[in-house]
Protein backbone atom coordinates (compact mmCIF):
# COMPACT_ATOMS: atom_id res chain seq x y z
CA UNK A 1 0.00 0.00 0.00
CA UNK A 2 2.96 2.54 0.81
CA UNK A 3 4.35 1.48 -2.25
CA UNK A 4 1.40 2.31 -4.52
CA UNK A 5 0.98 5.85 -1.85
CA UNK A 6 4.47 6.70 -2.78
CA UNK A 7 3.82 5.75 -6.81
CA UNK A 8 0.72 8.41 -6.85
CA UNK A 9 2.43 10.95 -5.26
CA UNK A 10 5.24 10.70 -7.69
CA UNK A 11 3.16 10.92 -10.46
CA UNK A 12 1.11 14.16 -9.16
CA UNK A 13 4.38 15.32 -8.63
CA UNK A 14 6.09 15.25 -12.34
CA UNK A 15 2.32 16.07 -13.39
CA UNK A 16 2.01 19.39 -11.62
CA UNK A 17 5.63 20.04 -12.17
CA UNK A 18 5.10 20.22 -15.88
CA UNK A 19 2.77 22.62 -16.15
CA UNK A 20 5.39 25.49 -15.23
CA UNK A 21 8.25 24.34 -17.41
CA UNK A 22 9.66 22.05 -19.89
CA UNK A 23 10.58 18.26 -19.65
CA UNK A 24 13.94 18.20 -17.33
CA UNK A 25 16.46 16.13 -18.47
CA UNK A 26 19.47 14.98 -16.41
CA UNK A 27 22.71 13.37 -17.89
CA UNK A 28 24.85 11.82 -15.84
CA UNK A 29 28.68 11.69 -16.97
CA UNK A 30 31.43 10.39 -14.39
CA UNK A 31 34.21 11.10 -16.96
CA UNK A 32 34.41 13.25 -20.02
CA UNK A 33 34.23 10.31 -22.44
CA UNK A 34 30.34 10.04 -21.57
CA UNK A 35 29.50 13.38 -22.58
CA UNK A 36 31.14 12.26 -26.11
CA UNK A 37 29.27 8.76 -25.53
CA UNK A 38 25.57 10.96 -24.66
CA UNK A 39 26.85 13.95 -27.11
CA UNK A 40 24.77 13.63 -29.53
CA UNK A 41 21.20 13.41 -27.21
CA UNK A 42 22.66 16.27 -25.53
CA UNK A 43 23.35 18.30 -29.08
CA UNK A 44 19.44 17.55 -29.54
CA UNK A 45 17.91 18.37 -26.59
CA UNK A 46 19.81 20.97 -26.16
CA UNK A 47 17.97 22.66 -29.55
CA UNK A 48 14.52 21.51 -28.43
CA UNK A 49 12.37 24.69 -26.41
CA UNK A 50 10.36 21.83 -24.97
CA UNK A 51 13.54 20.36 -22.99
CA UNK A 52 15.92 21.90 -20.02
CA UNK A 53 19.29 20.10 -20.43
CA UNK A 54 21.13 19.37 -17.36
CA UNK A 55 24.39 17.32 -16.36
CA UNK A 56 26.02 16.05 -13.33
CA UNK A 57 29.05 14.37 -12.88
CA UNK A 58 31.41 11.92 -10.52
CA UNK A 59 34.60 12.24 -9.16
CA UNK A 60 36.52 14.02 -12.60
CA UNK A 61 36.90 17.86 -12.44
CA UNK A 62 37.26 17.78 -15.93
CA UNK A 63 33.17 16.97 -16.63
CA UNK A 64 32.35 20.02 -15.27
CA UNK A 65 34.93 21.99 -16.90
CA UNK A 66 34.36 20.60 -20.05
CA UNK A 67 30.50 21.40 -19.92
CA UNK A 68 31.70 24.81 -18.73
CA UNK A 69 33.52 25.06 -22.04
CA UNK A 70 30.53 24.30 -24.16
CA UNK A 71 28.37 26.94 -22.83
CA UNK A 72 30.93 29.22 -23.57
CA UNK A 73 31.16 27.92 -27.38
CA UNK A 74 27.25 27.84 -27.49
CA UNK A 75 27.13 31.11 -26.08
CA UNK A 76 28.46 32.58 -29.39
CA UNK A 77 25.80 31.07 -31.69
CA UNK A 78 22.89 31.79 -29.62
CA UNK A 79 21.99 28.28 -27.91
CA UNK A 80 21.76 27.96 -24.33
CA UNK A 81 22.98 24.16 -23.88
CA UNK A 82 23.20 22.28 -20.96
CA UNK A 83 23.67 23.54 -17.55
CA UNK A 84 25.77 22.21 -14.56
CA UNK A 85 24.32 20.53 -11.13
CA UNK A 86 26.08 19.48 -8.31
CA UNK A 87 25.26 16.10 -7.31
CA UNK A 88 23.77 16.89 -3.65
CA UNK A 89 21.33 19.44 -5.90
CA UNK A 90 20.06 17.05 -8.00
CA UNK A 91 19.23 14.63 -5.46
CA UNK A 92 16.02 16.56 -4.48
CA UNK A 93 15.55 18.17 -7.76
CA UNK A 94 12.37 16.85 -10.48
CA UNK A 95 13.86 15.42 -13.56
CA UNK A 96 11.46 13.55 -16.40
CA UNK A 97 14.12 11.73 -17.30
CA UNK A 98 18.01 10.10 -16.17
CA UNK A 99 20.24 9.66 -19.17
CA UNK A 100 23.86 7.83 -18.26
CA UNK A 101 26.21 5.52 -19.79
CA UNK A 102 27.11 3.73 -16.64
CA UNK A 103 24.27 1.97 -14.10
CA UNK A 104 27.10 1.59 -11.62
CA UNK A 105 27.50 4.53 -8.86
CA UNK A 106 24.55 6.26 -10.29
CA UNK A 107 23.09 9.73 -8.65
CA UNK A 108 20.74 9.49 -6.18
CA UNK A 109 17.37 10.61 -7.11
CA UNK A 110 14.05 10.99 -5.80
CA UNK A 111 11.97 12.77 -7.95
CA UNK A 112 12.91 11.51 -11.32
CA UNK A 113 10.12 9.76 -13.18
CA UNK A 114 12.05 7.71 -15.93
CA UNK A 115 16.02 6.28 -16.68
CA UNK A 116 17.27 5.04 -19.46
CA UNK A 117 21.11 3.63 -19.82
CA UNK A 118 23.36 3.81 -22.61
CA UNK A 119 26.50 1.74 -22.11
CA UNK A 120 30.01 3.81 -22.78
CA UNK A 121 31.74 0.71 -24.48
CA UNK A 122 31.55 -2.22 -26.36
CA UNK A 123 34.94 -4.17 -25.33
CA UNK A 124 33.48 -6.48 -22.94
CA UNK A 125 35.67 -5.44 -19.85
CA UNK A 126 35.24 -5.40 -15.92
CA UNK A 127 32.41 -8.23 -16.68
CA UNK A 128 30.37 -5.53 -18.75
CA UNK A 129 29.13 -8.05 -21.25
CA UNK A 130 27.29 -10.44 -18.27
CA UNK A 131 27.42 -8.57 -14.82
CA UNK A 132 24.95 -11.35 -13.38
CA UNK A 133 27.24 -11.12 -10.10
CA UNK A 134 27.34 -7.05 -9.83
CA UNK A 135 24.95 -4.88 -8.03
CA UNK A 136 23.76 -3.35 -11.35
CA UNK A 137 20.76 -1.96 -10.32
CA UNK A 138 19.40 -2.24 -13.85
CA UNK A 139 15.50 -2.66 -12.25
CA UNK A 140 15.93 1.03 -11.75
CA UNK A 141 15.79 1.40 -15.58
CA UNK A 142 12.80 2.07 -18.14
CA UNK A 143 14.61 1.19 -20.61
CA UNK A 144 18.40 -0.10 -21.23
CA UNK A 145 19.90 0.57 -24.70
CA UNK A 146 22.63 -2.07 -26.34
CA UNK A 147 24.81 -1.16 -29.20
CA UNK A 148 24.84 -4.59 -30.73
CA UNK A 149 22.44 -7.60 -30.22
CA UNK A 150 25.55 -9.86 -28.85
CA UNK A 151 25.14 -7.88 -25.57
CA UNK A 152 21.05 -7.09 -25.17
CA UNK A 153 20.83 -11.10 -25.90
CA UNK A 154 23.55 -11.50 -22.93
CA UNK A 155 22.00 -9.68 -20.40
CA UNK A 156 17.81 -10.51 -21.37
CA UNK A 157 18.55 -14.33 -21.46
CA UNK A 158 20.50 -14.31 -17.88
CA UNK A 159 17.75 -11.98 -16.89
CA UNK A 160 19.54 -8.79 -15.55
CA UNK A 161 17.02 -6.69 -17.90
CA UNK A 162 14.30 -7.64 -19.54
CA UNK A 163 12.51 -8.27 -22.80
CA UNK A 164 10.68 -5.01 -22.60
CA UNK A 165 13.66 -2.79 -20.65
CA UNK A 166 15.78 -4.06 -23.50
CA UNK A 167 16.42 -1.87 -27.05
CA UNK A 168 18.59 -2.54 -29.99
CA UNK A 169 19.94 1.38 -30.37
CA UNK A 170 23.64 1.06 -31.70
CA UNK A 171 26.07 3.75 -30.84
CA UNK A 172 25.03 7.31 -31.08
CA UNK A 173 28.71 8.57 -30.72
CA UNK A 174 29.58 6.70 -34.14
CA UNK A 175 27.45 8.26 -36.19
CA UNK A 176 29.40 11.54 -36.53
CA UNK A 177 32.51 9.05 -37.47
CA UNK A 178 30.94 7.04 -40.15
CA UNK A 179 28.64 9.93 -41.40
CA UNK A 180 32.14 11.82 -42.57
CA UNK A 181 31.90 14.56 -40.17
CA UNK A 182 35.61 14.89 -39.62
CA UNK A 183 37.97 15.73 -42.29
CA UNK A 184 41.16 14.22 -41.69
CA UNK A 185 43.85 16.70 -43.03
CA UNK A 186 41.83 19.24 -40.62
CA UNK A 187 41.99 16.81 -37.43
CA UNK A 188 46.30 16.59 -38.00
CA UNK A 189 46.40 20.50 -38.90
CA UNK A 190 44.47 21.44 -35.67
CA UNK A 191 46.52 18.75 -33.62
CA UNK A 192 49.85 20.28 -34.74
CA UNK A 193 50.94 17.72 -37.41
CA UNK A 194 52.03 17.07 -40.86
CA UNK A 195 48.74 16.64 -42.85
CA UNK A 196 50.54 14.24 -45.26
CA UNK A 197 52.48 11.99 -43.18
CA UNK A 198 51.16 8.77 -42.58
CA UNK A 199 49.54 9.14 -38.94
CA UNK A 200 49.53 6.56 -36.34
CA UNK A 201 46.85 6.27 -33.20
CA UNK A 202 47.69 4.94 -30.26
CA UNK A 203 44.61 4.21 -27.92
CA UNK A 204 45.31 1.75 -25.37
CA UNK A 205 42.97 1.00 -22.48
CA UNK A 206 42.73 2.03 -18.94
CA UNK A 207 44.74 -0.27 -16.51
CA UNK A 208 47.52 -0.49 -14.63
CA UNK A 209 48.33 -3.74 -17.27
CA UNK A 210 47.86 -1.84 -20.29
CA UNK A 211 50.35 -1.51 -23.11
CA UNK A 212 50.49 2.32 -21.83
CA UNK A 213 51.86 1.44 -19.10
CA UNK A 214 53.88 -2.01 -20.18
CA UNK A 215 55.36 0.02 -23.18
CA UNK A 216 54.07 3.40 -24.16
CA UNK A 217 57.01 5.70 -24.16
CA UNK A 218 58.79 3.01 -26.60
CA UNK A 219 55.51 2.44 -28.51
CA UNK A 220 55.08 6.05 -29.61
CA UNK A 221 59.25 6.55 -29.72
CA UNK A 222 59.79 3.54 -31.97
CA UNK A 223 56.36 4.88 -34.23
CA UNK A 224 58.14 8.34 -34.76
CA UNK A 225 61.10 7.02 -35.52
CA UNK A 226 60.04 5.00 -37.99
CA UNK A 227 58.67 8.55 -39.85
CA UNK A 228 54.83 8.23 -38.64
CA UNK A 229 52.85 11.08 -37.24
CA UNK A 230 51.52 9.32 -33.38
CA UNK A 231 48.62 10.63 -31.80
CA UNK A 232 47.88 9.19 -28.58
CA UNK A 233 44.56 9.00 -27.03
CA UNK A 234 44.28 7.73 -23.73
CA UNK A 235 41.35 7.00 -21.81
CA UNK A 236 40.19 9.71 -18.71
CA UNK A 237 41.28 7.67 -15.81
CA UNK A 238 44.83 7.45 -17.14
CA UNK A 239 45.04 11.33 -17.67
CA UNK A 240 43.98 11.83 -14.14
CA UNK A 241 47.50 11.47 -12.29
CA UNK A 242 46.92 9.35 -9.44
CA UNK A 243 48.00 6.28 -7.93
CA UNK A 244 44.37 4.82 -7.61
CA UNK A 245 44.31 5.49 -11.71
CA UNK A 246 47.76 5.37 -13.01
CA UNK A 247 49.93 3.75 -9.96
CA UNK A 248 51.02 7.84 -9.61
CA UNK A 249 52.11 8.04 -13.61
CA UNK A 250 51.94 11.78 -15.39
CA UNK A 251 51.69 10.76 -18.38
CA UNK A 252 51.05 13.87 -20.01
CA UNK A 253 54.82 14.62 -18.18
CA UNK A 254 55.94 11.61 -19.58
CA UNK A 255 54.65 12.24 -23.19
CA UNK A 256 55.76 16.34 -23.45
CA UNK A 257 59.93 14.74 -24.85
CA UNK A 258 57.98 14.18 -27.76
CA UNK A 259 56.20 16.98 -28.62
CA UNK A 260 58.80 18.78 -30.30
CA UNK A 261 59.37 16.54 -32.68
CA UNK A 262 56.62 17.77 -34.45
CA UNK A 263 54.91 14.77 -35.09
CA UNK A 264 53.72 13.99 -31.91
CA UNK A 265 50.19 15.27 -30.36
CA UNK A 266 48.25 14.38 -26.92
CA UNK A 267 44.70 14.51 -27.72
CA UNK A 268 43.53 15.60 -24.95
CA UNK A 269 39.54 16.21 -25.65
CA UNK A 270 36.51 14.06 -24.60
CA UNK A 271 35.77 12.51 -27.91
CA UNK A 272 38.17 9.96 -29.70
CA UNK A 273 36.22 10.13 -33.18
CA UNK A 274 38.29 13.12 -34.76
CA UNK A 275 41.17 11.14 -33.81
CA UNK A 276 40.30 8.10 -35.50
CA UNK A 277 39.20 10.16 -38.67
CA UNK A 278 42.63 11.40 -38.66
CA UNK A 279 44.46 8.02 -38.89
CA UNK A 280 46.14 5.87 -41.16
CA UNK A 281 45.73 2.79 -39.08
CA UNK A 282 45.79 2.23 -34.84
CA UNK A 283 47.75 0.69 -32.19
CA UNK A 284 45.67 -0.30 -28.81
CA UNK A 285 45.87 -3.44 -26.67
CA UNK A 286 42.09 -4.03 -25.52
CA UNK A 287 39.28 -0.89 -25.99
CA UNK A 288 36.13 0.24 -27.33
CA UNK A 289 38.07 2.66 -29.62
CA UNK A 290 39.70 -0.25 -30.85
CA UNK A 291 36.37 -1.85 -31.77
CA UNK A 292 34.98 1.57 -33.38
CA UNK A 293 38.09 2.06 -35.65
CA UNK A 294 37.30 -1.00 -37.66
CA UNK A 295 33.94 1.10 -38.77
CA UNK A 296 36.63 2.94 -41.38
CA UNK A 297 38.09 -0.35 -42.32
CA UNK A 298 41.70 0.82 -41.76
CA UNK A 299 44.38 -1.22 -40.14
CA UNK A 300 44.68 -1.83 -36.76
CA UNK A 301 47.57 -3.45 -34.49
CA UNK A 302 47.35 -5.31 -30.95
CA UNK A 303 49.85 -4.82 -28.88
CA UNK A 304 49.94 -7.85 -26.09
CA UNK A 305 49.46 -7.39 -23.13
CA UNK A 306 49.32 -9.94 -21.42
CA UNK A 307 47.81 -9.94 -18.19
CA UNK A 308 45.53 -7.35 -19.70
CA UNK A 309 43.17 -10.03 -19.91
CA UNK A 310 43.36 -11.14 -15.96
CA UNK A 311 43.63 -7.56 -14.56
CA UNK A 312 40.47 -5.64 -16.66
CA UNK A 313 38.03 -8.51 -16.66
CA UNK A 314 37.92 -8.99 -20.35
CA UNK A 315 35.47 -11.39 -22.13
CA UNK A 316 38.15 -13.75 -23.88
CA UNK A 317 35.24 -13.65 -26.16
CA UNK A 318 35.95 -9.98 -27.26
CA UNK A 319 39.68 -10.35 -27.48
CA UNK A 320 39.46 -13.32 -29.53
CA UNK A 321 37.34 -10.96 -31.79
CA UNK A 322 39.04 -8.03 -32.01
CA UNK A 323 42.18 -9.74 -32.60
CA UNK A 324 40.69 -11.93 -35.60
CA UNK A 325 40.51 -8.28 -37.33
CA UNK A 326 43.87 -7.20 -36.46
CA UNK A 327 47.64 -7.89 -36.74
CA UNK A 328 48.86 -8.61 -33.04
CA UNK A 329 52.28 -7.43 -31.90
CA UNK A 330 54.89 -8.18 -28.91
CA UNK A 331 57.42 -5.64 -29.03
CA UNK A 332 58.15 -2.50 -30.61
CA UNK A 333 60.40 -4.26 -33.40
CA UNK A 334 57.44 -6.32 -34.82
CA UNK A 335 55.23 -3.01 -33.96
CA UNK A 336 57.00 -1.26 -36.79
CA UNK A 337 57.35 -4.11 -39.18
CA UNK A 338 53.71 -4.10 -38.82
CA UNK A 339 53.21 -0.21 -39.75
CA UNK A 340 55.32 -0.50 -42.17
CA UNK A 341 53.66 -3.59 -43.98
CA UNK A 342 49.96 -2.38 -43.75
CA UNK A 343 50.97 1.09 -44.89
CA UNK A 344 51.70 -0.84 -48.01
CA UNK A 345 49.08 -3.08 -48.08
CA UNK A 346 46.25 -1.19 -46.24
CA UNK A 347 43.59 -3.91 -47.89
CA UNK A 348 44.55 -6.95 -45.86
CA UNK A 349 42.12 -8.24 -43.60
CA UNK A 350 39.58 -5.50 -45.04
CA UNK A 351 36.30 -8.45 -44.69
CA UNK A 352 37.62 -9.25 -41.47
CA UNK A 353 37.23 -6.20 -40.09
CA UNK A 354 33.85 -5.18 -41.75
CA UNK A 355 32.68 -8.47 -40.11
CA UNK A 356 33.56 -7.45 -36.95
CA UNK A 357 32.53 -3.77 -37.04
CA UNK A 358 28.99 -5.30 -37.93
CA UNK A 359 28.62 -7.50 -35.17
CA UNK A 360 29.84 -4.42 -32.64
CA UNK A 361 27.83 -2.15 -34.00
CA UNK A 362 24.38 -2.10 -35.17
CA UNK A 363 23.72 0.16 -38.04
CA UNK A 364 25.98 2.32 -37.55
CA UNK A 365 25.29 5.90 -38.68
CA UNK A 366 21.74 6.31 -37.75
CA UNK A 367 21.96 5.04 -34.10
CA UNK A 368 21.51 8.71 -32.95
CA UNK A 369 17.89 8.70 -34.12
CA UNK A 370 17.28 5.81 -32.50
CA UNK A 371 18.52 7.16 -29.34
CA UNK A 372 16.36 10.01 -29.28
CA UNK A 373 13.41 8.25 -30.42
CA UNK A 374 13.51 6.12 -26.78
CA UNK A 375 14.13 9.36 -25.03
CA UNK A 376 11.17 11.10 -26.40
CA UNK A 377 9.18 8.46 -26.07
CA UNK A 378 9.93 8.00 -22.23
CA UNK A 379 9.24 11.94 -22.60
CA UNK A 380 6.25 11.45 -24.05
CA UNK A 381 6.81 14.19 -26.60
CA UNK A 382 6.86 13.94 -30.29
CA UNK A 383 10.74 13.69 -31.90
CA UNK A 384 12.01 16.52 -33.69
CA UNK A 385 11.17 16.04 -37.61
CA UNK A 386 14.37 16.45 -38.98
CA UNK A 387 16.84 13.25 -38.98
CA UNK A 388 13.97 11.03 -37.83
CA UNK A 389 12.37 7.63 -39.27
CA UNK A 390 8.73 7.76 -37.25
CA UNK A 391 8.49 3.81 -38.51
CA UNK A 392 11.67 2.74 -37.31
CA UNK A 393 11.15 -0.69 -36.13
CA UNK A 394 13.41 -0.78 -33.07
CA UNK A 395 11.86 2.07 -30.96
CA UNK A 396 8.19 2.44 -29.97
CA UNK A 397 7.64 5.87 -30.40
CA UNK A 398 4.04 6.14 -28.02
CA UNK A 399 4.24 10.05 -27.58
CA UNK A 400 0.44 11.46 -27.90
CA UNK A 401 2.45 15.07 -28.28
CA UNK A 402 2.60 16.20 -31.70
CA UNK A 403 3.61 19.88 -30.70
CA UNK A 404 6.84 20.52 -32.79
CA UNK A 405 6.64 24.29 -32.99
CA UNK A 406 9.49 24.65 -30.48
CA UNK A 407 12.26 22.33 -31.88
CA UNK A 408 14.69 24.11 -33.84
CA UNK A 409 16.02 22.01 -37.29
CA UNK A 410 19.26 23.72 -37.94
CA UNK A 411 21.07 20.71 -39.06
CA UNK A 412 24.69 22.26 -38.59
CA UNK A 413 24.24 22.23 -34.95
CA UNK A 414 25.27 18.15 -34.71
CA UNK A 415 28.55 19.36 -35.05
CA UNK A 416 28.66 21.34 -32.17
CA UNK A 417 30.79 18.85 -29.17
CA UNK A 418 30.71 19.59 -26.00
CA UNK A 419 34.58 18.99 -25.80
CA UNK A 420 37.73 20.73 -27.63
CA UNK A 421 39.93 18.24 -29.57
CA UNK A 422 42.92 18.55 -27.84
Amino acid sequence: MGSTVKNLLREADHRIGRLASPRRVLVEARTPVYLAVLGPLLDAFARDLRTSVFVTGGDSPAVQETVAAGLASRGSQGSLGPRWMEREEAEWSRFDLLINADPWGTVTLRRCRRRINFFHGVAGKYDLDCPAGLPAGFDTYSRVAFANADRMHRYVDAGIVTREQALLVGYPKLDALVNGTFVPMDVRRTLGLDRERPTVLFGPTWSSASALHLAGEAIVESLIGAGFNVIAKLHDRSLQTSQRFTDGIDWRARFARFAPSGRFALATGADSSPCLSAADLMVTDHSSIGFEFLTLDRPLLVFDAPDLERVARINPDKIALLRSAATVVRDTHGLVAAAEEARRSPGRLSARRQHVAREMFYRPGSATMRALQACYALLELTPPLTGFAPNDSNVSNDSNDSNDSNVSNDSNHSNNRLEALA
